[in-house]
């Protein structure tokens, strides 16, 4: 007789013999849509401070400029900082926190710690600086989570972590 993988029952069993309920998928996505909006917000906040700070003193084209590009590279760097750091010292972002997801070890079920949530960051963080497609190879590793029976996503592979429900 066939059982069903733990995943498809929403539960996953981690190296340390704990048994623990997976985060579903939507409860991710909602997370990180949480995730994405207080970047934003925070972006778009010292971006107006800078234009505001830049624009007495410098003239349109340097303001544009900033906001362009030196826009494009802020916003990177504040998720560089943003998901690593939350997640080696807590396992959860602001959004995660909302949603009562946790990232944690699949190993022992413990906080990430700083190889593994860089190690899940960088698949990521470094696919969404190619040109045009950038972004669609980054839904993807989002999406692979779909199709796992763990609900681990290529990020979470290479962090060897999951996400659970706390």
């Amino acid at each position: 007789m066939m059982t069903a993988p733990m995943a498809m029952t929403g539960r996953v069993t981690l190296g340390n013999g704990e048994v623990r309920e997976l985060a579903s998928p939507g409860k991710r996505l909602v997370a990180r849509i949480i995730d994405v909006a207080i970047i934003v917000a925070v972006a778009v906040f010292l971006a107006i401070a800078g234009i505001v700070t830049l624009g007495s003193s410098a003239d349109d084209s340097a303001v544009a400029l900033f906001a362009g590009l030196g826009g494009v590279v802020f916003f990177f760097l504040l998720f560089l900082v943003y998901e690593p750091t939350f997640i080696a010292l807590k396992g959860q972002t602001l959004g995660k926190m909302a949603m009562r997801i946790m990232v944690v070890r699949a190993d022992d079920g413990e906080v990430p710690g700083w190889g593994k949530s860089i190690g899940r960051w960088i698949l990521p963080g470094l696919l969404s600086v190619i040109p045009v497609v950038g972004g669609l190879l980054v839904l993807i590793v989002y999406l692979s989570l779909l199709w796992d029976d763990r609900r681990q996503g290529w990020h979470d592979k290479m962090g060897t972590t999951v996400v659970i429900n706390v």
